[in-house]
């Protein structure tokens, strides 16, 4: 026993590790030692109880995680793992296929199909069926197809949803019969088909349950029902299922995953024993004293409370901002201070909600020269539908060149295919002009064969010319309005198409400062190219030393020194679309931004903006409903100082918040002060013009 259980384990795991045979709950909170324990209760299992090593099955989510479960049982009990099998609920559903696909109507041969080729057969269906993308996005039918397999449904079982009229689920039976024909399956397919195995045949369902004598779950949170039916079914003959998991970190709801799997497994499995390890090992006391605050405040969950191996430390900070790029300019040299103090910048990360919010942070960084990457996705300048959105108003303000047209030419869909754009290329070069000039052309009717179809465009954009210098953003939104571009991104379904508007609405009021600084369109395009290179100073490769960018959603089982959390209001964290969903999807978003606290060793900031653009429009959020009552012990609150001047400037009636009237700009609302006496300067959010500072002394406003 002592060489399997070294000293290093505390009371909670050990008694975790030795539990005996039956259904075992292990409730592990962030940072508790639970890849530990689970690995030394196999080796505990093998050792002590005499267990085969091939008879146990071990269950991960990820490869990353599978392959960290397989070296540390290769250092525990040697052997490469001593021949336990384990591996992501994929990878082990595929090694059962390849010996049972025959009963599901697939050879033992068949293939997985990729990401592309699945797109290509969806729109292949698509044409077919003769539905344009902009009435059935093929991204958002796969979403659909593919949130049928995570509930358990085939064809037969998934509802007669309808998208506009087409009755997805006759889509969904194609493109598995598509599948059939071309002997592939898709990676959903692979858990669903082992559960049908088990559900239409009994024989096998014996067999693999006879199969392994102990099945071990991590992350078990993450659980969709028709992994939870997999497990169900995989150990219904032994019961001997040990699952571990934090009921705290559920965060995939929006994927797929069900949290009552977890808060109901001692109903679900008889007699089943919880355990709960609660010691952390990862972050200061400081830190995990706010996020047992936080997370204390959902009501549906287990009683737990982390306790702190490590010292105090410092208690995390709560900064309030301006607005979103003093927010960056505040992170920028808070994580300078961190460097000077001796952490590295490869133990520093910044974890935003929203992948909008990364915009301020990569220019702030890069005009400050900190090394950063972007994790987990593009950086927002490479994002799809800002390139449509730039190649748009680069001819607009006519910097923008024959690629970007043919960019845009058929987005959304204007009848022009592969044949139609090479005929446009040919007709653009013959013209000898640059592609703004040759839409001039187009606007007086000057069109042949394909170009015709462009004609509409070209007179909306020199329609737009007239008008392009007395609006902020230079006449962006309106031309992407008229051009029912953004209608098209409509049909990628709600969830999908307000992410990328919100993009490009965080790309709007990104060229509105830009222009406030006098820049040219084409100066803008040069800063824009800098960013989407990936050769700026500021943008480092993945192997050096640099601070990491992230969604939360991503952030989950990492860990750095340092983590900044940018946008924790009301809007952002909890998201708008949560707020809308209610307590269910309030209490996850609480549960995201405890993630995000426990991501932290030792130092934490949280920041919050009082002025944040979003949809064209100037909003003042809230600070987040997740920090209210949190005493300063707990959270240190580091606000602006201007009680001065907004003491001063309160004689004439005008504070923050507070609507005016100027004789040039027009109508706006003041949003802060600084200095005092006569010099004080206010910022004030315009309507038409966007912020401006102005001496309050000189600026002539007048209160509404």
């Amino acid at each position: 026993m002592a060489e399997i259980l070294p000293t290093g384990l505390n009371a909670a795991q050990q008694a975790a590790v030795v539990a005996g045979d039956g259904p075992q709950l292990i409730l592990a909170g962030a940072g508790s030692g639970k890849t530990r324990t689970i690995v030394h209760r196999i080796g505990h299992l093998i050792a002590d109880r005499g267990v085969a090593p091939h008879r146990i099955l071990a269950v991960t989510f990820t490869n990353k995680s599978a392959a960290e479960l397989k070296s540390r049982l290769s250092s525990l009990i040697g052997d490469g793992g001593g021949g336990v099998t384990s591996g992501t609920f994929h990878s082990i559903s595929l090694r059962l296929l390849r010996r049972y696909a025959e009963a599901v109507g697939y050879p033992r041969s068949f293939q997985v199909i990729d990401s592309d080729d699945q797109k290509a057969l969806i729109k292949r269906l698509l044409k077919q069926a003769n539905i344009a993308t902009d009435r059935l996005h093929p991204s958002y039918l796969l979403s659909w197809i593919e949130k049928c397999k995570h509930l358990g449904q085939t064809p037969q079982q998934a509802p007669a949803d309808d998208w506009n009229g087409i009755k997805l689920h006759e889509f969904y039976s194609s493109y598995q019969q598509q599948l059939r024909d071309h002997e592939r399956m898709d990676f959903s397919d692979l858990i669903l088909n082992v559960v049908i195995l088990m559900r239409e045949h009994p024989s096998i369902a014996e067999a693999l349950q006879h199969r392994f004598d102990h099945v071990l779950v991590d992350e078990y949170q993450d659980t969709n029902p028709v992994q939870h039916e997999w497990l169900m079914l995989l150990c219904a003959g032994h019961h001997n299922l040990t699952v571990v998991g934090d009921d705290d970190q559920s965060i995939y709801g929006w994927r797929g995953a069900d949290i009552r799997h977890i808060l109901d497994f001692e109903h679900i499995w008889s007699g089943a024993e919880q355990h709960r390890l609660e010691e952390n090992y990862r972050s200061t006391a400081s830190i995990l004293a706010l996020a047992n605050m936080v997370i204390r405040k959902n009501e549906d969950r287990y009683d737990k409370s982390l306790r702190a191996t490590q010292g105090v430390g410092e208690i995390p900070q709560w900064k309030v901002c301006n607005d979103e790029y003093d927010e960056a300019r505040q992170i920028s040299a808070q994580l300078r201070k961190w460097h000077d103090m001796g952490y590295e910048w490869q133990e520093m990360a910044i974890l935003y909600r929203s992948n909008r919010q990364s915009l301020p942070l990569e220019q702030v960084l890069r005009e400050t020269a900190l090394p950063y990457r972007i994790i987990g996705g593009v950086g927002f300048f490479e994002r799809l539908e800002i390139k449509d959105a730039l190649a748009y108003w680069a001819l607009l303000n006519r910097c923008g060149d024959g690629l970007q047209l043919m960019r845009i030419c058929n987005r959304p869909k204007r009848g022009i295919g592969l044949k139609g754009q090479e005929q446009l290329a040919a007709q653009l070069a013959a013209s000898g002009l640059r592609a703004p000039e040759w839409l001039d052309l187009l606007a007086n009717e000057q069109a042949e064969g394909a170009a015709k179809k462009l004609v509409p465009l070209a007179k909306l954009i020199v329609s737009l010319r007239e008008k392009i210098s007395s609006l902020p953003d230079r006449g962006l939104m309106e031309l992407l309005r008229s051009s029912a571009y953004l209608d098209g991104l409509q049909a990628m379904g709600e969830l999908e198409a307000g992410g990328r508007t919100d993009n490009i609405q965080t790309l709007q009021r990104y060229i509105e400062l830009t222009m406030e600084q006098n820049l040219t369109p084409v100066e803008f395009m040069d800063r824009a190219a800098l960013l989407q290179s990936g050769e700026e100073e500021g943008k480092s490769r993945d192997n050096e030393n640099s601070v990491t960018l992230m969604s939360l959603h991503r952030a989950k089982g990492l860990e750095f020194d340092c983590v900044v959390l940018p946008g924790v209001e009301d809007g952002l964290l909890p998201h708008q679309r949560s707020l809308d969903d209610g307590e269910v999807g309030i209490a996850e978003e609480r549960r995201l931004l405890y993630v995000g606290i426990t991501r932290a060793r030792h130092q934490l900031k949280l920041t919050h903006a009082r002025v944040r653009r979003l949809f064209g429009e100037t909003h003042h959020p809230t600070p987040s409903r997740f920090l209210k009552d949190i005493p300063a012990h707990i959270l240190q609150q580091d606000m602006p100082v201007k009680s001065v001047a907004v003491a001063q400037s309160s004689e004439n009636g005008m504070g923050v918040g507070s609507s005016v009237m100027h004789p040039s700009f027009g109508e706006g609302m003041i949003i802060d002060f600084e200095g005092a006496g006569d010099a004080i300067r206010v910022s004030v959010q315009f309507r038409k013009v966007g912020i401006k500072r102005l001496m309050l002394k000189y600026a002539a406003l007048v209160l509404l």
